[in-house]
Protein backbone atom coordinates (compact mmCIF):
# COMPACT_ATOMS: atom_id res chain seq x y z
CA UNK A 1 0.00 0.00 0.00
CA UNK A 2 1.02 3.39 -0.76
CA UNK A 3 1.48 5.19 2.47
CA UNK A 4 2.22 8.52 1.17
CA UNK A 5 -1.51 8.48 -0.29
CA UNK A 6 -2.81 8.07 3.32
CA UNK A 7 -5.04 10.84 4.42
CA UNK A 8 -4.28 10.46 8.09
CA UNK A 9 -4.44 13.20 10.26
CA UNK A 10 -0.57 14.11 11.12
CA UNK A 11 -1.40 14.55 15.02
CA UNK A 12 -3.39 13.16 17.75
CA UNK A 13 -7.56 14.15 17.40
CA UNK A 14 -9.91 12.31 19.72
CA UNK A 15 -12.29 9.91 18.14
CA UNK A 16 -15.80 8.65 18.92
CA UNK A 17 -15.13 5.03 20.53
CA UNK A 18 -18.56 3.81 19.92
CA UNK A 19 -17.68 4.35 16.30
CA UNK A 20 -14.44 2.41 16.58
CA UNK A 21 -16.54 -0.37 18.66
CA UNK A 22 -19.06 -0.95 15.45
CA UNK A 23 -16.28 -1.65 13.54
CA UNK A 24 -15.65 -5.20 15.02
CA UNK A 25 -17.99 -5.30 17.94
CA UNK A 26 -15.61 -4.74 20.85
CA UNK A 27 -13.23 -1.67 21.49
CA UNK A 28 -10.60 -4.20 22.65
CA UNK A 29 -11.10 -5.99 19.47
CA UNK A 30 -10.51 -2.55 17.01
CA UNK A 31 -7.52 -2.04 19.78
CA UNK A 32 -5.98 -4.95 18.90
CA UNK A 33 -6.56 -4.83 14.66
CA UNK A 34 -5.39 -1.50 15.05
CA UNK A 35 -2.16 -2.03 16.92
CA UNK A 36 -1.08 -5.10 14.52
CA UNK A 37 -1.90 -3.28 11.27
CA UNK A 38 0.62 -0.47 12.79
CA UNK A 39 2.95 -2.81 13.40
CA UNK A 40 2.78 -3.72 9.83
CA UNK A 41 2.94 -0.42 8.86
CA UNK A 42 5.78 0.46 11.26
CA UNK A 43 7.43 -2.20 9.69
CA UNK A 44 7.19 -1.43 6.46
CA UNK A 45 8.01 2.44 6.20
CA UNK A 46 11.30 1.05 8.20
CA UNK A 47 12.27 -1.14 5.20
CA UNK A 48 11.67 0.91 2.77
CA UNK A 49 13.38 4.26 4.41
CA UNK A 50 16.71 1.82 4.93
CA UNK A 51 16.14 0.71 1.25
CA UNK A 52 16.64 4.26 0.16
CA UNK A 53 19.24 5.24 2.95
CA UNK A 54 21.56 2.51 1.61
CA UNK A 55 22.19 4.24 -1.12
CA UNK A 56 24.16 6.77 0.49
CA UNK A 57 25.79 4.17 3.13
CA UNK A 58 29.52 4.90 2.84
CA UNK A 59 31.62 1.71 3.79
CA UNK A 60 35.30 3.48 4.23
CA UNK A 61 36.23 4.54 7.57
CA UNK A 62 37.66 7.87 7.00
CA UNK A 63 36.46 10.87 8.83
CA UNK A 64 37.00 13.51 6.26
CA UNK A 65 34.83 11.82 3.19
CA UNK A 66 31.82 11.49 6.31
CA UNK A 67 29.65 15.06 4.37
CA UNK A 68 26.30 15.69 4.69
CA UNK A 69 23.92 15.23 1.92
CA UNK A 70 21.28 17.26 1.02
CA UNK A 71 19.21 14.43 -0.55
CA UNK A 72 19.81 12.07 2.31
CA UNK A 73 18.85 14.70 5.12
CA UNK A 74 15.76 15.21 2.91
CA UNK A 75 14.10 11.73 2.43
CA UNK A 76 14.62 11.31 6.49
CA UNK A 77 12.64 14.31 7.22
CA UNK A 78 9.88 13.17 4.53
CA UNK A 79 9.53 9.84 7.06
CA UNK A 80 9.29 11.94 9.99
CA UNK A 81 6.77 14.05 8.45
CA UNK A 82 4.28 10.61 7.51
CA UNK A 83 1.82 10.51 9.92
CA UNK A 84 2.72 7.81 12.78
CA UNK A 85 1.63 4.33 11.80
CA UNK A 86 -0.92 3.60 14.40
CA UNK A 87 -2.70 7.18 12.94
CA UNK A 88 -2.67 5.43 9.90
CA UNK A 89 -4.09 1.85 11.30
CA UNK A 90 -7.10 4.01 12.27
CA UNK A 91 -7.29 5.81 9.84
CA UNK A 92 -7.83 2.71 7.86
CA UNK A 93 -10.37 1.10 9.98
CA UNK A 94 -12.21 4.06 10.23
CA UNK A 95 -12.80 4.00 5.88
CA UNK A 96 -13.03 0.44 5.92
CA UNK A 97 -10.11 -0.08 3.88
CA UNK A 98 -8.75 -2.96 6.80
CA UNK A 99 -9.83 -6.58 6.29
CA UNK A 100 -9.24 -8.69 9.08
CA UNK A 101 -10.36 -12.02 10.80
CA UNK A 102 -10.86 -12.94 14.38
CA UNK A 103 -10.84 -16.88 15.29
CA UNK A 104 -13.17 -19.03 16.06
CA UNK A 105 -13.00 -20.63 19.30
CA UNK A 106 -12.27 -23.85 17.93
CA UNK A 107 -9.30 -22.33 15.74
CA UNK A 108 -7.75 -20.13 18.96
CA UNK A 109 -7.62 -23.78 21.10
CA UNK A 110 -6.21 -25.68 17.76
CA UNK A 111 -3.52 -22.91 18.36
CA UNK A 112 -3.03 -23.64 21.84
CA UNK A 113 -2.88 -27.30 21.68
CA UNK A 114 -0.03 -27.02 18.74
CA UNK A 115 1.84 -24.37 20.96
CA UNK A 116 1.92 -26.98 23.90
CA UNK A 117 2.85 -29.61 21.84
CA UNK A 118 5.99 -27.31 20.81
CA UNK A 119 6.65 -26.48 24.46
CA UNK A 120 6.80 -30.31 25.11
CA UNK A 121 8.48 -31.05 22.79
CA UNK A 122 11.31 -28.34 23.31
CA UNK A 123 11.34 -29.53 26.65
CA UNK A 124 12.19 -33.47 25.76
CA UNK A 125 14.67 -32.23 23.35
CA UNK A 126 16.33 -30.46 26.32
CA UNK A 127 16.83 -33.20 28.54
CA UNK A 128 17.77 -35.41 25.87
CA UNK A 129 20.60 -32.88 25.43
CA UNK A 130 21.04 -32.70 29.07
CA UNK A 131 21.90 -36.28 28.97
CA UNK A 132 23.95 -36.60 26.21
CA UNK A 133 25.99 -33.74 27.82
CA UNK A 134 26.22 -35.89 31.31
CA UNK A 135 27.37 -39.27 29.37
CA UNK A 136 30.12 -37.12 27.80
CA UNK A 137 31.04 -35.96 31.10
CA UNK A 138 31.41 -39.52 32.57
CA UNK A 139 33.82 -40.04 29.23
CA UNK A 140 31.85 -42.05 26.63
CA UNK A 141 32.57 -40.65 23.18
CA UNK A 142 29.80 -39.09 20.89
CA UNK A 143 29.72 -42.34 19.07
CA UNK A 144 29.19 -44.25 21.25
CA UNK A 145 26.42 -42.56 23.49
CA UNK A 146 24.63 -42.67 20.45
CA UNK A 147 25.11 -45.96 19.39
CA UNK A 148 23.20 -46.38 23.02
CA UNK A 149 20.82 -44.23 22.90
CA UNK A 150 19.52 -46.17 19.34
CA UNK A 151 20.08 -49.34 20.16
CA UNK A 152 21.88 -50.18 16.95
CA UNK A 153 23.94 -52.71 15.99
CA UNK A 154 27.60 -51.70 15.63
CA UNK A 155 29.30 -52.25 12.42
CA UNK A 156 32.42 -54.68 12.01
CA UNK A 157 34.89 -52.36 12.74
CA UNK A 158 33.80 -50.58 15.81
CA UNK A 159 33.82 -53.59 17.72
CA UNK A 160 37.54 -53.96 16.72
CA UNK A 161 38.14 -50.29 18.20
CA UNK A 162 36.20 -51.34 21.01
CA UNK A 163 38.64 -54.76 21.69
CA UNK A 164 41.83 -52.50 20.99
CA UNK A 165 40.71 -50.06 23.38
CA UNK A 166 40.02 -52.84 25.88
CA UNK A 167 43.50 -54.30 25.83
CA UNK A 168 45.28 -51.17 25.85
CA UNK A 169 44.28 -50.56 29.30
CA UNK A 170 45.45 -53.72 31.23
CA UNK A 171 48.76 -53.32 29.23
CA UNK A 172 48.72 -49.80 30.67
CA UNK A 173 47.89 -50.43 33.92
CA UNK A 174 50.85 -53.55 33.54
CA UNK A 175 53.43 -50.91 32.83
CA UNK A 176 52.18 -48.75 35.93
Amino acid sequence: MDYKKNNAPTSVITRDTGLLESKTGNIYETVVVASRRANQIGTDLKNELNKKLEEFASYTDNLEEIFENREQIEISKYYERLPKPTLMALQEIMEDKLNFRIPSDEEIQQAEELARARERAEQEGAMEKAALAKKEAEGKSFDEIIAESHDTPLSEAEPDKKKAKKEAKPKAKAKE
